[in-house]
């Protein structure tokens, strides 16, 4: 972010890790690719907090006058990351909390179910780009009020007020603005098509509402938690420029793969700060060396599991077992070790 100039990003939407304790092992796709994914804080809420914080002030500066930022969050630390918003900016600025509805989890015995995320939607200025047309949804046909049509054949619910006898009508093809909490939209399950295994995968209706309201075509949408490049694959198909970071090379690689399928002309998606010698292979995360090592230039599969995987931590294309370590020296057990293994699965190379 600190390569960007100030000034020159229109709408950031960023789904950062959230600070939930959890860890997550994450089978991409057809189980191809592994990483680690975690969003463990040692040190509690405060170093999550001003982890955040360093983040937000860059985005604050990335920013148009005119620009806007969602920050999606869950219960854990969204009232903390408001706070810090409201100081970064401005109170005034603060336009709303949005509330994204869903049905699946959230059951619990000693509290009420959670089956809800929080959005902080902030402006960098008073003056806005904000436009609520574009994302109207269909209006509740099923109310209290009078149904007609008009000349034309438009289709209308109509009521009047008793104190004033003023007749209010709305047309049904006009739909309705969406209000601060989203219901229509649910979270992704194993079984749709979207879904590439990424464990906080956001919906691509959820990002189509965002990105349609708060930019207009050719601006550019930045999300610098882009992971599968759900922000990214919508802002392309709906006409915006956009930029994407991520922590994971793996992750970068799905999403420009992601990305390219969207894509209706010939275009090279470039990916900066991918490892390109030894001394940056030597300081990848084991598991994002491991994954580019066996998926990357091996072509093959890693293990399911991080750990007790007997010495083997996937396959090449030819389903040969392999074993990958980052060190400079492998000593004599940890090749018997793996030959061991080898042969246990029966197999007469790796």
């Amino acid at each position: 972010m600190q390569r960007l100039p100030s000034e020159s990003i229109d709408l950031i939407y960023i789904d950062p890790p959230f600070f939930s304790n959890r860890h997550y092992e994450v089978i991409w796709g057809n189980g191809a690719e592994l990483r680690a994914f975690g969003d463990r804080w040692k040190g509690g809420i405060n170093v999550y907090v001003e982890w955040m914080r360093e983040r937000l002030i860059e985005m604050h500066r990335l920013l148009k006058l005119t620009g806007s930022i969602y920050v999606h969050l869950d219960w854990h630390a969204v009232h903390y990351i408001k706070c810090e918003m409201d100081d970064i900016f401005g109170m005034g600025n603060f336009r709303n909390e949005i509330s994204w509805c869903y049905s699946i989890g959230g059951r619990g015995k000693q509290q009420w179910g959670r089956k809800h995320d929080s959005i902080l939607f902030y402006s960098k200025e008073e003056k806005f780009y904000f436009n609520v047309d574009e994302v109207r949804v269909p209006g509740k046909t099923g109310t209290y009020m009078r149904r007609g049509h008009d000349e034309k054949g438009r289709e209308f619910l109509e009521k009047t007020d008793k104190k004033t006898s003023k007749v209010y009508r709305y047309y049904v093809d006009d739909g309705t603005i969406p209000p601060d909490y989203w219901t229509d939209i649910e979270q992704l399950n194993r079984e749709d098509a979207e879904r590439l295994g990424y464990p906080t995968q956001k919906p691509e209706a959820l990002l189509e509402r965002i990105i349609k309201a708060s930019s207009k075509k050719n601006q550019i949408v930045a999300d610098f938690f882009c992971g599968v490049g759900t922000t990214l694959a919508v802002a392309e198909r709906l006409g915006r420029r956009w930029i994407g970071c991520d922590v994971s090379p793996i992750a970068c690689k799905l999403a420009r793969r992601r990305i390219s399928k969207v894509i209706k002309e010939e275009r090279d998606i470039e990916i900066i700060g991918m490892p390109h010698d030894i001394d940056e292979l030597k300081t990848m995360e084991p598991f994002e060396f491991q994954n580019h090592v066996i998926v990357d230039l091996l072509h093959g599969t890693c293990s399911r599991t991080k750990s007790a995987d007997r010495g083997i931590d996937g396959h090449d294309f030819g389903h040969n077992p392999v074993e990958v370590k980052q060190s400079d020296g492998v000593g004599r057990p940890v090749v018997q070790k793996f030959h061991s293994a080898v042969l246990a699965e029966r197999r007469n190379k790796g």
